[in-house]
């Protein structure tokens, strides 16, 4: 399928894109958290798939390892330089509401306090340690495939959870601005 796309074959790159575009989406907005900057990525990840499946060379990497690495170098370029992080997880924001609210006013408060703490250190983390954190927590991915995905090697998506965990540790427990 993806040779064919790559000769030029429109009906075979839809084909992929719809069997994949959901899968990148998924991570783009987990990611940032905002559907238009999710529909531009994955827009993105699919114009790159279509410039380069002329070259895939298939036994350098699978289809799905290699649409992670590229929606994940896209999740980092997107939000770099543009206070994008910032902005998302600004005191107060909204954009990730606790799972299961308290009964309580008062204990709601301190869950949206303590939601806001760990989005404010979230952002302060570096943006790899924060996507190694992404893809192993929220995505489910083994250190190996996380690595693949972020193109290291699992010692480094390892050292990279460790630090992410340490300093998201001390940053919520106050130890570190």
């Amino acid at each position: 399928m993806l040779s064919r796309a790559g000769h030029g074959d429109e009906r075979a790159f839809n084909t992929l894109v719809l069997r994949h575009s959901s899968f990148v989406h998924t991570i783009a907005l987990r990611f940032t958290q905002n559907a238009a900057d999710a529909d531009d990525i994955t827009q993105a990840v699919f114009w790159r798939l279509w410039r380069q499946a002329a070259c895939w060379n298939r036994g350098r990497a699978q289809l799905r390892t290699w649409l992670y690495r590229v929606t994940v170098n896209r999740c980092i370029d997107h939000g770099r330089g543009k206070g994008r992080w910032r902005r998302l997880f600004q005191s107060g924001s909204s954009a990730i509401e606790p799972a299961d609210p308290a009964p309580t006013a008062e204990a709601q408060r301190r869950a949206k306090d303590d939601l806001v703490r760990v989005q404010n250190a979230l952002l302060k983390l570096a943006p790899r340690q924060r996507m190694a954190l992404f893809l192993v927590a929220y995505e489910g991915l083994s250190g190996t495939e996380a690595a693949e995905a972020m193109g290291t090697s699992v010692g480094a998506v390892e050292q990279l959870l460790a630090r992410a965990r340490k300093r998201l540790r001390a940053l919520t427990e106050g130890e570190v601005t």
